[in-house]
């Protein structure tokens, strides 16, 4: 008979802990994980700030690629 754990190993909503300015050195492939990994586990406060950050990056790619053209 499997028993479940006496105690978490990590407190729930550990990363929730994590600041914008944290999440934003992350790499947009690291975000990315991140976000689907706060999906999954319903870290609402994660999911939205990752995609903050992740719709910021591609309006910025997308104006310095626009003006690249130019």
């Amino acid at each position: 008979m499997i028993k479940p754990p006496k105690e978490r190993v990590l407190p729930r909503g550990r990363v929730a802990t994590w600041s914008r300015e944290q999440l934003d050195k992350l790499t947009t492939l690291e975000l990315r994980a991140l976000l689907e990994n706060a999906e999954r586990l319903n870290e609402t406060e994660i999911t939205a700030l990752c995609r903050e950050l992740l719709a910021s990056r591609r309006r910025r790619n997308a104006a310095g690629a626009s003006g690249a053209r130019g």
